[in-house]
């Protein structure tokens, strides 16, 4: 499948996650993640931006929560998560969530 035949939504108000026609469940940190990442759909955010909307300006954790959250949540919404459609690395950057339609 290719990004572009990809849909998610997202109800912000629910934390319910919708990739294509799967419901996905999502913990707290999840939710957080996505809310963030489908407010700026296929544009990329930094580490810092992701940890600061996640966990908080004050958080000082390193990168090593962030990859862990993202390698979960990859696990939920894509089909081979080791060839990602949907949550793309941006290499020395961030992350992009990819969606034809959010």
């Amino acid at each position: 499948m290719t990004p572009s035949a990809r849909t998610l939504s997202f109800d912000i108000a629910t934390g319910t996650l919708r990739v294509d026609t799967r419901e996905i469940s999502l913990t707290e940190t999840e939710r957080k993640l996505v809310a963030l990442l489908m407010q700026r759909v296929n544009q990329s955010l930094t580490h810092q931006e992701i940890r600061t909307g996640v966990w908080g300006a004050g958080w000082s954790g390193g990168d090593e929560a962030l990859r862990v959250a993202i390698n979960r949540l990859r696990k939920k919404i894509e089909v081979n998560q080791r060839k990602p459609e949907v949550l793309m690395s941006v290499r020395g950057i961030g992350y992009r969530m990819v969606s034809a339609t959010a």
